[in-house]
């Protein structure tokens, strides 16, 4: 097995984070344009593409929700959350919406390290709730790393499976320290 799959373990989690006063609300900071259509830079160098979605917000937190310091400079086993708020969201059938996402992280060498299947697949009958959909958390953790040197690239997609209109992709860098 590559050295770099055995030593980069990855974790990735998806998450929907409902509507909440506590959970809603960014790290202290000036507020961004939202992206309604084509592509913008956001807070830590976060490249965010939108088509049919509007995020209102993108930002890049640790676990207990501080925000990552401009750099994107990480420890080995921190978790790195991306927080998107979306102020226009997905299409709704029957009271429910049915997003898509994944994940993509590869060395700054080009090596992929981890390519998920798509992350939400567990509501893909049921559906979510639209509000519930407005809060989406991609969370990222490197366990190891062999060469420091390299930064690692977490690309990322979200889109709406009932309509091909509605798409979100994006990247940021990640630095270990």
């Amino acid at each position: 097995m590559n050295y770099y799959k055995t030593l980069c373990l990855v974790i990735v989690t998806v998450l929907f984070l409902f509507c909440s006063a506590v959970v809603a609300q960014p790290p202290a900071a000036k507020k961004a344009a939202p992206v309604v259509a084509g592509t913008a830079v956001i807070s830590n160098g976060i490249i965010v593409h939108a088509k049919g979605l509007t995020v209102q917000q993108a930002y890049l937190v640790f676990e207990d929700d501080t925000k990552l310091p401009a750099g994107n400079k990480i420890k080995i086993n921190q978790t790195i959350i991306l927080k998107m708020i979306l102020s226009k969201g997905f299409k709704e059938i029957g009271g429910k919406v049915f997003p898509g996402g994944k994940q993509k992280i590869a060395l700054s060498t080009g090596e992929t390290i981890l390519d998920s299947d798509d992350l939400f697949t567990a509501f893909d009958k049921t559906g979510v709730s639209p509000e519930a959909a407005k809060y989406i958390a991609l969370k990222a953790q490197i366990t190891g790393i062999k060469d420091k040197k390299n930064y690692v690239l977490v690309s990322f997609r979200v889109w709406d499976k009932k309509s091909s209109a509605n798409e979100i992709t994006g990247l940021y860098k990640l630095y270990i320290q």
